[in-house]
Parts: structure tokens; C-alpha cells; sequence
């Protein structure tokens, strides 16, 4: 914001004596008056369930008028414990806001967004702001969780927080359908703050305040405020937040060879030239002017307003998400279309008080019923109202008057039905709830334990509509979240927030609009309680994920000592393993030489054998030649004789030649075996 120490109206700051707050005025008043008969209906009914959830003995006449029966105003609670075990489901099961990516490229974009969403929960504490807009749904029917800057501590980029808004201090546009306030035309906001509670919501803007006196405005709006009812709001301002849809003009880039289009975010760090120079590099790209649906912001601090521009994120959405119970936009009745839990059980709460106050008065008229007596029998009546403390009471008799002149009055016996009754309608709370035994922990009857737990679910299936609500209000603030970070924090904070640099698509609306998606997770109070749940679901499923990753995940005191051990018994099993190696490989040597001796010996066997082999081969030659030799031999003997007596000695000595061969072929064949 602009500063008024400066002189000039600027950045949203504007002149109360301009014209334009006239016309700022007429637009609030308007609102509130158009809207304000149905908000009140539903004030006024919020009020009445409020009153019920914390036992106001005072409702009765207030709500169904008049009864003598109820002199005795007694409140049995039912209720809040029904309240209690809904808003204690949720507390228990809280879920945290995270980012999903859409493509496998985003996955170091989401973990950057999921770490400053981290941050940003534990900074603001988002979730117990969640748990009491969710417990005010289930009161009232509906409550608005609130984004906003803080730059008490961080003048630069601001500190976003959460805060919850009951369904008294807000009027909403009658005609709002949609969860995501998308068809929402308005929504005013008041509170009350101290003189320097308005210097820090407005600064640059404290002289204008000392000027101003707290004298506790009471214009007859929003008229069931708690504040109201306070003494000391003398001494507080109003300070009333309008906001308002409304267009602002805007330029469209458009592609027609992709069929993308995307707005142009103007950055103040960039040159004034950047829109020129991109399509002066890429000419085929077309721009459009167009009117973008924003939310503007009017801030009146004591019926003056002082401020009028855009939201305090910066951003085109309301900085309000709604977190509903029952909802149904088709009644005519205003005062019936939001409801919450209570709105359902106020009947039988009635019912069941008046019921055990009847009771109580049957047992008390037990004890003195009545008495029926002349008047002139005791000199006080007074005394026959006296009751019994243990010890009787005494009832003085006229002198000269008998006992039996006056005559006690037999009380009313319980009858059993009555208490059948009273039982009857307790259980119609539970009935009308939604909330059985089983969860509340006040099963009585012997089931098994499957059969419980099936109880348990069909419970919780009648309170599946307000639990999927809330996941999806969950969502939603997420995406506002997300939007103001991007519009309000720094890279330097980014940077301080993750460790390193964030990633350069963390800044693009593109990437928010294409890359990821705001889902609910797994709630852990912070994102390292996160990382390993999910590590030991990995372990548990056989992934080989490794130990040193859950230690460094791990919340534990004296980690470094922890890992430092871990480290120094991974060395010693380090060093085990060698040793057991080394023996090992030893043994696996030994067994590799013994096997390559019995090679050697096989080896040495086997030429052993081939040389004798080799002998007898030899030898059976040295036969074969010899015979010849003696062949040849004998065949010059016979020169002499004539050519017939040479045929037959031919045929005799080549038979003899063959007859050699078989026998040294089978002495060779007999030497094998042998071998």
C-alpha cells in the first residue's frame, strides 16, 4: 500500500473528500441492504444453534414461548457430544494440502510447491483454522476460511495466515451457488479493532488514525456481533473489509498454430519493452484485449473509507473459501438452506429436557405431595411446604385439633413408560445425527469386532457428504494459497524457505494452470514427518529404499549421534563382510587348485596311456615289416621255379600277408582293452 505520510493518495489509498467514495458508500449500502433480510433469517437461526450446542437454559420461552413446565430450566447436553465425536473424527484424520504432478517432468516443481505449502501450514497453523471452520459448519451450517498478508515481520513479501470467520461477522451474496464463490457478486466482512491493531492492517496511514477517535460506531449492522454486547467497544474501530467481482481490463496471447492462450502477466522486474521484443521474435503471435473477472477491495475503518483497488494477495479470486455442512440453495427459505448438525437435533434436545424435568418434579412430588387440611388446624400453612432434609419436618398442630383432620395427598408413581420415553428420544438424537454407538464409543450390546467395524463405516457413510466438503474447501484454499505465493513472495524468500533456487517454472501461471493439481495428503505436522511416512510405506512394500534416507527423514533428537553410529556399525559390517570374503575366496582358491591337480593327473594319465598305445603300435608295425621282409624273402627263393609254382607261392604269401594284418589289428584292439 501507498502512504498518506507522503501526500499522496496512491496504490489504493484514496481521498475521504473524493467524489468516488460517494459512490463507494451507495455501492456498500446497497449490498448490505439487498442482502441483509436473508443473512439476518440466517444469523438469527446460527444464533439459536450456537445456543443449543452450549446448553443456554434460556431458550426455552424465547423459542417455544411461554411454559409454566419449564420454571425449572434444566439442560441435559446431548448434543455437544455428537459435535465433539464429528470435529474429533476430523481432528484426528487431517489431511494436508499438497500438489499432485500432472507429467513426470513436474516432479521437482511439485516438491518445491509442496515445500513452501509446508511452511506456510506451520507458519499460520492452517490446520486448527480448518478444524474450528469445520466444527462452526457443523454448529451453524457454514463459515468462511481467510487468506491474508501480514508484513509486521516481513515488510517485503508479507507472511500469508488463516484465519476463521463465524458465520455472525460476514454478509454474503444471497445468490451465491458455487463452493468456489465463482457466481459470488459480494462479500462484507467486520470486525473490531484497537487504534494500533487499525495502524498495523493499514500502514502508512497513522496520522489519519490519531486524528480519529474510537467511539465505537453503532450503525445497526450486523446486530448479533458478540462485540456488541461489550462495555469497552467505545474504545474500538470497525473495520469493515467489502469485497466486491468486477472486471478489469487485461491482454490475451494467443498462438494459432498450438491454440494456446494465455494472459500477460506484467512483472515489475522485467523492461517496459517485453511484450514488444516477444512478438517482435515470434510474429505469429496474436494479442487480444479482454476484460478479466478480478476481486476489488473497499476497507472502511469507522464508517470512512480509506481504502479502494485490488485484494490485499494481489490475485483475481476472493481471498475466502467457504466450508459448508448442509447446503441446499433450492428453498426459497433462506433460513433454512444452510444448516448444520445442531439444526436437526434442537427439537429433540427440547423434547428430551422437558421430558427429565417432568420427571424430575414426579420424583420430587414423591417426597411431599401435598396435604389437604382445614384452615384452621395449623397456625402456619407455610410448614407443610418444608422439605425433607433426612431428618422429616415438623407440621404444629392448633391446641385441641386432631391428626387425623388433615390428610396427606399419595404422589403421582413413576410410571416405567416415561422413562421407556426418555430413552427413546436420546436415541432419536443419535438417529438424527447420523452418529451411531459404535462411534461414540458407547456400543453396549456383546457384537464381534467385524461386525463393529462394519457399523463403523455405514456410521460414517451418513457423514461422508460434510467430510467430502471439506476435502474439497481444503482444495480450494489450496488454490488460492498457491496463487498467493506466487503473486507476493520473493525469490529471495523462496530460496530461504526451500534451501536452493526454485524451480524457474515456480513463478508461471502456465505451470500452475498444466503441471500440477491440489489435492489432500497425508497429514504430518511437518513435511519431514510427510517424507517418512512415505519412505516406510515404500519399505513396507520390498522397495529397496535405503535406511539412511528414513534416518534423515526421521524427527529425532541427537541424530547426528544416531547417524554417526548407524555409519560406524555399517563400517564394522563393512569389514565383517570383507574378512568372510577373503576366507571365501581362499576356500574358493583351494578348491580351484585341487581341481586343477586332479586335471593334471587325468592329463598325465591320459598320455601315459596314449604312449602305450603308441608302443604297441609300434611293435605291431615292427611285425608287419618283418613279415614282409620274410615275405620277400622267401619269394627270391623261388626265382627258380617256374611261373605256376610263382602264382600259387604269390596267392599262398599274400594270403599270409592278410591272414598278418587280422592278427596284428587284433592285438592292437587287445592292448586298448587291456589299457
Amino acid at each position: 500500500m501507498g502512504s498518506y505520510e507522503s501526500g499522496k493518495y496512491s496504490l489504493g489509498y484514496i481521498d475521504p473528500s473524493d467524489v468516488q467514495t460517494k459512490d463507494l458508500r451507495q455501492m456498500q449500502d446497497w449490498f448490505y441492504q439487498s442482502n441483509y433480510p436473508t443473512n439476518s433469517c440466517y444469523w438469527l437461526q446460527g444464533a439459536i444453534d450456537k445456543r443449543f450446542k452450549v446448553g443456554d437454559q434460556q431458550l426455552y420461552n424465547q423459542v417455544y414461548g411461554q411454559n409454566q413446565q419449564n420454571v425449572q430450566r434444566f439442560f441435559f447436553n446431548l448434543i455437544r457430544r455428537h459435535i465433539n465425536m464429528i470435529c474429533g473424527f476430523q481432528r484426528k484424520n487431517r489431511k494436508s494440502t499438497v500438489t499432485m504432478p500432472i507429467n513426470d517432468q513436474d516432479d521437482p516443481l511439485v516438491d518445491d510447491y509442496n515445500k513452501v505449502f509446508r511452511w506456510c501450514d506451520d507458519r499460520d497453523g492452517f490446520q486448527e483454522y480448518l478444524s474450528q471452520s469445520f466444527e462452526g459448519a457443523c454448529d451453524t451450517g457454514e463459515t468462511l476460511l481467510h487468506l491474508y498478508p501480514d508484513y509486521t515481520f516481513d515488510p517485503i513479501s508479507g507472511d500469508l495466515f488463516t484465519d476463521c470467520v463465524q458465520y455472525n461477522n460476514y454478509l454474503i451474496d444471497q445468490y451465491t451457488r458455487k463452493q468456489d464463490l465463482s457466481d459470488c457478486n459480494g462479500i462484507w466482512r467486520r470486525r473490531w479493532t484497537s487504534k494500533e491493531m487499525a495502524k498495523m492492517l493499514l500502514p502508512g496511514y497513522a496520522k489519519e488514525i490519531d486524528k480519529m477517535r474510537p467511539g465505537g460506531m453503532k450503525d445497526g449492522r450486523f446486530p448479533l456481533q458478540a462485540e456488541l454486547q461489550n462495555v469497552a467497544v467505545s474504545n474500538l474501530f470497525t473495520y469493515d473489509e467489502f469485497y466486491y467481482r468486477t472486471t478489469r481490463p487485461g491482454k490475451i496471447i494467443l498462438d494459432p498454430y498450438t491454440g494456446e492462450a494465455t494472459e500477460w502477466v506484467e512483472d515489475e522486474s522485467e523492461e517496459e519493452d517485453m511484450m514488444e521484443r516477444v512478438l517482435y521474435e515470434q510474429p505469429w503471435l496474436k494479442v487480444q484485449n479482454a476484460q478479466i473477472p478480478t476481486v476489488k477491495l473497499v476497507i472502511t475503518l469507522s464508517g470512512k473509507i480509506v481504502y479502494h483497488g485490488k485484494n490485499l494477495l494481489g490475485i483475481d479470486e476472493y481471498p475466502f473459501i467457504p466450508v459448508q455442512c448442509y447446503v441446499e440453495q433450492d428453498i426459497q427459505a433462506y433460513a433454512w438452506r444452510k444448516q448444520g448438525i445442531i439444526r436437526n437435533l434442537r427439537d429433540a434436545q427440547f423434547l428430551y429436557n422437558m421430558r427429565k424435568v417432568i420427571e424430575l418434579q414426579l420424583l420430587q412430588s414423591s417426597l411431599n405431595a401435598g396435604w389437604i387440611y382445614p384452615v384452621d388446624v395449623v397456625p402456619d400453612p407455610k410448614c407443610f411446604r418444608q422439605t425433607s432434609g433426612g431428618d422429616g419436618f415438623l407440621i404444629p398442630l392448633k391446641a385441641g385439633r386432631n391428626v387425623s383432620e388433615i390428610q396427606r395427598i399419595e404422589p403421582v408413581s413413576l410410571p416405567q413408560s416415561l422413562l421407556e420415553l426418555s430413552q427413546s428420544l436420546a436415541e432419536d438424537i443419535t438417529k438424527i445425527s447420523g452418529v451411531n454407538e459404535e462411534l461414540l464409543g458407547a456400543a453396549t450390546d456383546d457384537k464381534s469386532g467385524i461386525l463393529s467395524m462394519l457399523r463403523q463405516g455405514a456410521g460414517l457413510t451418513t457423514l461422508q457428504t460434510i467430510f467430502d466438503k471439506l476435502d474439497y474447501s481444503q482444495r480450494l484454499y489450496g488454490k488460492i494459497r498457491l496463487q498467493a505465493i506466487r503473486k507476493n513472495f520473493s525469490k529471495g524468500k523462496v530460496r530461504n524457505i526451500l534451501g536452493h533456487d526454485a524451480d524457474p517454472r515456480f513463478w508461471s501461471s502456465h505451470s500452475q494452470k498444466y503441471s500440477i493439481a491440489v489435492e489432500e495428503g497425508n497429514y504430518s505436522t511437518t513435511q519431514r514427518q510427510m517424507e517418512l511416512q512415505q519412505l516406510l510405506h515404500f519399505k513396507q512394500l520390498g522397495m529397496a529404499v535405503a535406511d539412511k534416507s528414513i534416518i534423515r527423514a526421521a524427527f529425532i533428537t541427537n541424530k547426528r549421534q544416531v547417524i554417526e553410529d548407524m555409519e560406524e556399525q555399517m563400517q564394522q559390517q563393512a569389514q565383517q563382510q570383507q574378512e568372510e570374503a577373503k576366507q571365501m575366496a581362499q576356500v574358493d582358491q583351494s578348491k580351484i587348485m585341487a581341481t586343477m591337480a586332479k586335471a593334471r593327473l587325468d592329463i598325465a594319465k591320459e598320455k601315459e596311456s596314449y604312449a602305450k598305445i603308441q608302443d604297441i603300435q609300434a611293435s605291431a608295425d615292427h611285425k608287419k615289416a618283418q613279415t614282409e621282409l620274410d615275405l620277400v624273402k622267401s619269394m627270391l627263393e623261388l626265382e627258380t621255379m617256374d611261373l605256376d609254382m610263382i602264382h600259387r607261392s604269390y596267392e599262398i604269401a599274400m594270403a599270409i600277408k592278410g591272414q598278418n594284418t587280422e592278427l596284428s589289428q587284433g592285438q592292437l584292439v587287445e592292448g586298448k582293452v587291456i589299457q
